[in-house]
């Protein structure tokens, strides 16, 4: 049975002090529930261990009120140089 595959893609991606955040999804709303939730789960992570960081880590909801959200298209079987569409 074949797997049909999207023609596209978008990746969302947010720069924090620490890392750069990805999510991917087949629309922007998709691509930035993904990374939102990388970032629930690595929150969720690091209180674990040092809970004493509550303050100093925003709920997933608040983040882009920290860090600029970026959203980049890409096409199925198309080429880029960094955002730039080559073939």
């Amino acid at each position: 049975m074949a797997v049909e595959l999207p023609e596209s893609w978008v990746i969302a991606e947010m720069i924090t002090h620490d890392y750069i955040w990805r999510g991917a999804g087949l629309t922007c709303d998709e691509a930035r529930e993904a990374l939102l939730q990388a970032w629930h789960q690595h929150r969720r992570s690091m209180l674990a261990q040092l809970p004493q960081l509550e303050a100093s880590l925003p709920e997933a909801a608040q983040m882009p009120q920290h860090f600029k959200i970026r959203y980049f298209a890409y096409e199925r079987g198309a080429g880029y140089r960094d955002t730039t569409r080559l073939v």
